[in-house]
C-alpha cells in the first residue's frame, strides 16, 4: 500500500506534531498559559474529567491546575498521528498514552484524541480536542 503526501504539507505535518509535543510539555509542566496558547482563541477542550469542556485562553489556562490537582504528576506521549488537510483547515487523529503519578502510585491509560485544527496568527492550533478513553493499562504501587 502506498500513500503520497502533498511535500507542500509536509511543513504543515512537522508543525502540527510540534504542537502536539508542546501541548503535552505545556500541560505536564502545569503551565497553564502556554497550554492554552496551543489553542485557538475560541478553542475548547472536552476533557476526561466529567462536565468539563473549557473554552477560551482563560478558561483553558485555568483548567491546568484543575488537571493537575485531580491526576496528579502527567506524563503525555501521543503517536501514530493521522493528519488530513482541507485548506486552512486540518482534522488529527492520534493516540494518547496517558502516565499519572499521585499518592505514590502509578497508573497509565491509553485514548485517543480526536483534533480540529485551524491556522490562527499564522500558526497550527486546536480549534477542538476531544479525549476519547480506550483502557486503563498499568497500576503500581512504587516503593516507600
Amino acid at each position: 500500500m502506498t500513500e503520497t503526501i502533498d511535500t507542500a504539507r509536509v511543513a504543515d505535518i512537522l508543525e502540527i506534531k510540534t504542537l502536539n509535543a508542546k501541548y503535552n510539555y505545556a500541560v505536564d509542566d502545569a503551565d497553564g498559559k502556554a497550554w492554552a496558547a496551543c489553542f485557538t482563541k475560541s478553542g475548547v477542550f472536552n476533557a476526561l474529567i466529567e462536565g468539563q469542556r473549557p473554552r477560551g485562553p482563560e478558561e483553558l489556562a485555568a483548567f491546568v491546575k484543575l488537571c493537575n490537582e485531580t491526576f496528579g504528576n502527567m506524563h503525555h506521549l501521543t503517536t501514530n498521528e493521522i493528519i488530513a488537510f482541507e485548506g486552512d483547515t486540518a482534522r488529527q487523529k492520534a493516540y494518547l498514552q496517558f502516565f499519572v503519578v499521585k499518592d505514590g502510585k502509578t497508573e497509565g491509560s491509553i485514548c485517543v484524541y480526536h483534533d480540529w485544527l485551524e491556522r490562527e496568527d499564522g500558526a497550527w492550533k486546536y480549534s477542538r480536542r476531544d479525549v476519547e478513553y480506550k483502557v486503563k493499562f498499568t497500576e503500581f504501587v512504587q516503593p516507600s
